[in-house]
């Protein structure tokens, strides 16, 4: 990033070096979550993605949108804002101990479900949704499967394609060891063809260094919901972060955090302290627990150089692939 700065400075380099970069990026995104580079496109955030496929769908009359009470405002807000703005009937799956089952979502799904939206994993109580079975609920109605993978990408071994999603969103800036501002879509084949951008700008049609005035056609792969500049320099250490996790496999890397996290189960439960446990297929490295002085907790952990959040009132633990059992013994410590 400070070298992409320093070019700038400069006046170093050509933007066609940049979107040389770009391309590779959206390359080296297939190869750690599925799909083809054609599948990928570049934007701000998260948010900013699912507000791309909100927008990007077409909703016949009587349609209505399935989503949960787990998630993220990232994943609720723009379903809220999209059924307000196109009339759709907005289904909410009420959780249960932190979960919502596919089972539970199957029972809101019909035929005239246009749009399922979950996260992989939520973010405050770790529930890792089985999204190949509701993949297959989805699409038997003709829906659409939106997937926010936030809480999912870095350290989780999975492929977009291969659990048949059809619209996913992340940024760079959680598991992923990443800059702020480097977000990124994957669209499916399949929704490629359905789904049309509701804004567009020069960014996403052909021949994007030809700026006279003329009648454009927009990109046919993902590209085609690019509207205008990006952050470019968190794009640039978006890069180098793949790069490195590419390094080690995703098997190894989602193998390693569960240890950890499994292990951190394994403490909480000798010191009695609550925890949700949804078992190894729902399980994530995320483990959200309640331990007693949550007030000055956090304050706490952070004099022992640990550091946590809060989430829905209950501590969220999340270690990675580079944490170690030693950490979590510190926590413990801490904890007592």
């Amino acid at each position: 990033m400070k070298g992409y700065l320093d070019g700038r400075l400069r006046v170093e380099g050509k933007f066609e070096d940049t979107l040389r970069a770009l391309e590779l990026l959206r390359e080296e995104l297939a190869l750690l979550l599925g799909g083809r580079r054609e599948n990928y496109a570049l934007t701000t955030s998260t948010s900013d993605g699912l507000n791309m496929a909100a927008h990007g769908i077409d909703y016949p009359e009587g349609s209505n949108i399935v989503i949960c009470d787990l998630e993220f405002p990232a994943n609720y807000i723009p379903w809220q804002n999209a059924s307000r703005w196109y009339d759709v009937e907005l289904r909410v799956v009420r959780s249960e101990n932190g979960a919502a089952t596919p089972e539970q979502f199957m029972d809101m799904i019909d035929e005239n479900t246009r749009v399922v939206a979950v996260s992989l994993v939520q973010f405050a109580s770790g529930y890792r949704t089985d999204v190949k079975q509701l993949a297959r609920a989805v699409h038997d109605v003709g829906g659409i499967l939106v997937v926010d993978i936030i809480q999912a990408a870095g350290w989780a071994d999975f492929n977009l394609a291969q659990l048949d999603v059809d619209f996913a969103a992340a940024q760079a800036a959680k598991w992923m060891i990443g800059p702020i501002g480097a977000g990124f879509i994957y669209v499916s084949n399949r929704t490629l063809e359905v789904m049309k951008p509701r804004f567009t700008s020069w960014w996403g049609v052909e021949n994007v260094m030809e700026f006279g005035y003329a009648e454009r056609k927009l990109l046919k792969d993902a590209r085609k919901f690019h509207v205008g500049s990006l952050a470019l320099v968190a794009h640039v250490g978006l890069l180098e972060s793949v790069r490195l996790l590419l390094e080690i496999p995703n098997r190894t890397r989602e193998r390693t955090a569960m240890a950890v996290a499994d292990y951190l189960r394994k403490r909480l439960s000798e010191m009695d302290i609550e925890y949700y446990d949804f078992g190894p297929k729902y399980n994530s490295a995320i483990v959200s627990c309640v331990p007693r002085d949550m007030d000055t907790l956090l304050n706490t952990l952070a004099e022992h150089n640990i550091y946590c959040s809060v989430r829905n009132g209950r501590l969220r633990v999340s270690p990675h692939f580079y944490n170690t059992t030693e950490d979590i013994d510190r926590l413990v410590a801490a904890l007592e």
